[in-house]
């Protein structure tokens, strides 16, 4: 008999895998799952809700508030970049009708 630690790993994976995929196939697996999911999403959830409100308590941005400012600063970006346009285009109209006037 080969002795060897491949051979030993490889012995071990030929009659443990078939066990591992039923299980992870399995139904209640799958339910498993998912209500882990689900508490983890929850408790993740309350924990930032904490984290928040500690954080505001001494005055400083939650992370909610920061993604609220980077939204805006983007709608902000936005709206100056389509102002620019606007802006450029009159500035040209208005330079081709001065010019159409000085013909």
């Amino acid at each position: 008999m080969d002795l060897s630690l491949r051979a030993v790993y490889d012995e071990i994976e030929k009659r443990v895998t078939p066990v591992v995929e039923d299980v992870v196939r399995s139904d209640e697996f799958a339910t498993a799952n998912t209500v882990a999911g689900q508490v983890r999403g929850a408790v993740v959830h309350r924990i930032q809700g904490v984290a928040a409100s500690v954080l505001h308590l001494v005055n400083l941005p939650a992370g909610t508030d920061v993604r609220k400012l980077r939204r805006q600063v983007g709608e902000l970006d936005y709206e100056v970049r389509q102002l620019r346009m606007e802006v450029a285009e009159r500035a040209h109209s208005a330079v081709e009708a001065d010019d159409e006037d000085g013909e």
